[in-house]
């Protein structure tokens, strides 16, 4: 069988990263393999066999430590595939009763949203002080446009921010109730 590449584009949110898991899984079982990560949606796929594949996402954007943190996955049998705006891409075969997780406890998950949640707060106060500014002068056009842009920008991480939490708080629901 030849292999080619196929480029495909499917946009996730930084909440829906199990979906994104569960989509690459599927293109997996179809033969389509991720090789490499393009701009934000787009997935470059190699063609080949069918395959059982569990793909993993964690995000980490300190790149201290870097070639350790990397070698306690492969350590693990997960093969990184690259990394996009934070998010590390990881796979792994699947075998008859292995766990296919990277994080297998809650306490570690909720540790990944609030490196999600730190990142996004940090930018957060910045698109908000350029949305917000007086515009003075600048009436043009252009720059209402590119404000309202900012201001859907805005929304859009106020929404990420809160279903972040929402699934944080899920997770320290469920944390607390292993607990009892």
């Amino acid at each position: 069988m030849e292999r080619k590449i196929v480029r495909k584009f499917n946009w996730f949110w930084a909440w829906n990263d199990d979906r994104e898991e569960a989509w690459l899984e599927e293109m997996s079982r179809q033969g389509l393999h991720l090789s490499s990560l393009g701009l934000p949606g787009f997935y470059y796929f190699e063609s080949g066999e069918p395959g059982d594949y569990a793909y993993r996402l964690d995000f980490n954007t300190t790149h201290k430590d870097r070639a350790n943190y990397l070698a306690l996955f492969q350590d693990a049998g997960w093969e990184h595939l690259g990394n996009l705006g934070g998010w590390e891409y990881f796979r792994k075969q699947r075998k008859p009763g292995e766990v296919m997780e990277i994080f297998t406890d809650n306490e570690s998950k909720i540790k990944k949203y609030t490196r999600l949640m730190v990142y996004l707060v940090i930018f957060f106060p910045v698109l908000f002080i350029l949305v917000t500014s007086d515009p003075g002068e600048h009436t043009r056009t252009i720059y209402q446009i590119g404000r309202l842009l900012g201001a859907l920008l805005l929304l859009l991480y106020s929404v990420a921010l809160i279903k972040i939490l929402g699934r944080i708080s899920r997770l320290k629901k469920s944390l607390a109730l292993e607990n009892d």
